[in-house]
């Protein structure tokens, strides 16, 4: 058997089994589990070096204790998984400020964000809850079997639509806001066709997608979060369009990253650390 394919009944197994549980039991598992294996394995150097990076002055308890509850928020990401459509329509997601989406609703809108609480709840909620479909740009997994199984999880009966981080996505996205919907794109990981802006006071390449399409379209580029607010449940907050309109392109995606550092600095266990987002830090 190959490596992928160990990969791809690995996933479906722990999918099966956490399918199986209630959304709480099987959030709290996903986290326990993910807190006990994560802190050992390889890749959290890259989250020590990132959080040394950002935060000079911690302690290595401090920073361990971050890499702890990033752990346990990224297994309960995967837990939650099999459960996305019942969490998204129940009150275990509440809105901050929901009468923002009246104005939102059948209009194409670019809707900017990060990997933090969980991102996967993002697309549901606002189309069960609001009715705003809002399809996803994502970066593909190197395996195959993997991409179409996530693929699947996320499409919820076809009427949400992933794109991916290439010339072909960029033409789907594009047609997609063309024809009224809305997308989210996640800005917070390295690109390096991309430009430098500062992020947590370092140079970091970052994509001009989301500035290059609003400006294109004359479509409004909105910043939003999803914050885990405890165990299995959230709260999303949508905030103003980013100024657009005679303004650089580097400025406005500073600008985003200003808000992606200050909602990463209030709950910075539930960001994803992993990504090698400096070069400072490789």
């Amino acid at each position: 058997m190959t490596r992928y394919a160990i990969e791809y009944w690995l996933l479906r197994a722990a999918l099966g089994v956490f399918g199986m549980m209630t959304p709480d039991a099987a959030s709290g598992a996903g986290g326990a589990l993910f807190k006990t294996i994560g802190p050992v394995m390889g890749i959290s150097k890259t989250a020590r070096k990132n959080l040394r990076l950002c935060f000079p002055d911690w302690t290595e308890a401090h920073v361990e204790s971050t890499i702890k509850g990033m752990w346990e928020n990224l297994g309960r990401v995967v837990g939650e998984y099999p459960h996305l459509e019942a969490i998204s329509k129940s009150d275990r997601v509440t809105f901050r400020n929901p009468a923002v989406f009246e104005g939102l609703r059948g209009k194409p809108v670019i809707f900017v964000s990060g990997h933090l609480g969980n991102w996967e709840v993002l697309p549901p909620a606002l189309l069960f809850r609001q009715q705003v479909t809002m399809h996803s740009v994502y970066r593909a997994p190197n395996n195959p079997k993997v991409d179409a199984l996530l693929l699947t999880l996320r499409a919820f009966g076809a009427r949400l639509r992933s794109f991916g981080k290439n010339r072909r996505g960029l033409a789907e996205t594009l047609r997609a806001l063309q024809e009224g919907a809305s997308v989210g794109m996640l800005i917070d990981q390295k690109m390096n066709t991309g430009i430098e802006v500062p992020f947590f006071g370092h140079p970091a390449m970052t994509s001009t997608a989301f500035v290059e399409l609003a400006k294109k379209l004359g479509c409004p580029a909105i910043p939003g979060r999803i914050v885990r607010t405890g165990g299995c449940r959230f709260e999303i907050e949508i905030y103003e369009p980013l100024a657009i309109e005679g303004r650089d392109t580097a400025a406005i995606v500073a600008d985003m990253h200003a808000h992606l550092e200050s909602w990463i600095k209030e709950q910075p266990e539930q960001w994803l650390w992993l990504h090698r987002r400096w070069k400072k830090a490789d």
